[in-house]
């Protein structure tokens, strides 16, 4: 099935712009005509948004490209008729199970008992067949989609103090580099290439030159000298983090020039704990994805104290048996999800221990790995990004100061990750130590606001400092007028916000 058609259009600030842009006929006839509801706006004909930035740029006209705007998820519409219990039930599991909004059938629920809750959900629009090539019609192993709105209910509430261990064993081992620091440096790379566009090698490797960009960018002079982002042991982590987000992606028809994907800026939003949250997703594997909600929140529940992982995990049996796995019932037995022609095995605890526990280990020695966990066997607690991750910041963020020749100095812990991006976009990094510092410079704005809205930025300054100097706003009112005169944007959607 086909997706919604996208489009470009030329949005000006006044539309006495028109007259200037549409006074050369070979431009004009790149664009639809006007529609009198939106006279500030012309949509781009298909195929000519090439032509249309050729153009613009060769009149020597400031004009900026962006994308859409998100849109943000609709809220959980009320279904055309009540739902019953277990149409609620499957919904959540559903919904517990998804990965980026798909779900199996075979994952979360029983296609026999729970047949006429699916059909209820469908009916509701509240799961969407989503069947892959080739599978049969009616299949109720088959693969969903989530109806808007619907999201992941809380995890169970379990008693998780009874798992505490207080005073924390003194053999844990001290917590290594987590998965914050590991966001903030991606977002930094993120804007860097944004801004430099490197290319890669036949090889695989960044060209030299590019290199020694992308360190001047990152306020890293060995970039590209006397170390390649490659062998750089910050940069090089930074890298792989990005391509395994799915952010960053070389174009073989634009000699492998590395570029963005547009939805890193949602993977960053939010606070530590959100971002991590789907850092955490994007490394661990997906049949282990419903135990992390359960393991954030007896982190939660215990704060600085150590988590007596049998008891964690006799809880889960006891409370949450359903996690990673719905129970079937065959001829008045409980059975484990089955393929046909595949030996039913018994819903028992004998089963749990042999294929539950199993996932629950792994799943507790991945986060160990990524630095969410310090573990020993039988025994596990929070680093301090875990406890970000289950908790949120410790407490107030350090404030960022101002200076009044356009450079922000930042602390550690002052920012999210997703505010560092911004930052990153905004300016140049003179100085990466016990603070950053950052030169805003006009390229930086244009770039920032290909990807933010005007009033981002003041909102963050009004968040992050405790205050502005005399002719800062100036500064940025004049960078908004000249980049905002005209904007080209790509990908348009029927559903994108005006």
């Amino acid at each position: 099935m086909n997706g919604p058609v996208a489009w470009s259009e030329v949005a000006v600030r006044e539309v006495a712009l028109w007259a200037d842009l549409l006074a050369e006929p070979s431009f004009a006839r790149l664009l639809e005509p006007a529609d009198p509801a939106h006279p500030l706006r012309r949509r781009v004909r298909a195929g000519a948004e090439g032509a249309v930035a050729r153009a613009l740029e060769g009149r020597a006209l400031v004009c900026f490209a962006r994308a859409p705007r998100p849109v943000p998820p609709a809220p959980l519409a009320a279904p055309p008729f009540p739902l019953p219990p277990a149409a609620l039930r499957v919904r959540d599991a559903a919904a517990r199970h998804a990965d980026d909004g798909y779900v199996f059938g075979l994952h979360a629920w029983d296609p026999l008992r729970d047949a006429d809750a699916v059909r209820a959900l469908v009916g509701a629009g509240q799961l969407v067949p989503a069947p892959l090539e080739g599978a049969p019609p009616g299949d109720f192993d088959g693969r969903y989609r989530l109806g808007p709105g619907v999201e992941p209910p809380p995890p169970p509430a379990l008693d998780w103090e009874e798992s505490a261990l207080r005073p924390v064993p003194d053999d844990l081992p001290p917590p290594g580099p987590g998965p914050v620091a590991l966001l903030h440096d991606a977002a930094a790379l993120a804007a860097a290439i944004e801004a430099v566009q490197p290319r890669r090698t036949v090889a695989g490797a960044l060209t030299k030159p590019d290199a020694r960009r992308l360190g001047e960018r990152l306020g890293e002079p060995a970039l590209g000298t006397a170390l390649s982002l490659e062998a750089h042991p910050r940069w090089s982590i930074a890298l792989r983090a990005l391509e395994a987000l799915g952010a960053v992606r070389a174009d073989p028809l634009h000699a492998n020039t590395l570029s963005l994907d547009a939805g890193l800026d949602s993977t960053l939003a939010g606070d530590d704990g959100a971002a991590t949250d789907r850092l955490l997703r994007r490394v661990i594997d997906r049949d282990l994805h419903p135990g992390l909600p359960l393991v954030r929140a007896a982190l939660a529940a215990v704060g600085d104290a150590a988590v007596d992982e049998v008891i964690f995990a006799d809880l889960l049996r006891e409370g949450a048996r359903e996690l990673f796995f719905p129970r079937w019932e065959r001829d008045g037995h409980a059975i484990y999800p089955t393929l046909p022609g595949e030996q039913a095995r018994p819903w028992t605890d004998a089963s749990w221990e042999e294929v539950e526990l199993g996932l629950l280990k792994r799943l507790l020695a991945r986060l160990a790995r990524v630095g969410v966990l310090r573990r020993v066997p039988g025994v596990f607690a929070a680093t301090p990004d875990g406890r970000r991750w289950a908790s949120g910041p410790p407490g107030p963020r350090p404030p960022v100061w101002v200076s009044g020749d356009l450079e922000l100095i930042v602390p550690p812990d002052a920012l999210t990750p997703g505010e560092r991006l911004q930052v990153e976009r905004l300016g140049r990094c003179v100085a990466r130590g016990v603070v950053d510092r950052y030169r805003l410079e006009r390229a930086g704005y244009q770039r920032w606001r290909a990807a933010h809205g005007p009033a981002e930025l003041r909102d963050l300054l009004e968040r992050r400092a405790p205050g502005v100097p005399t002719g800062w706003q100036d500064t940025l009112d004049a960078w908004e007028h000249a980049v905002s005169a005209i904007t080209l944007t790509h990908g348009l959607r029927a559903a994108d916000s005006a």
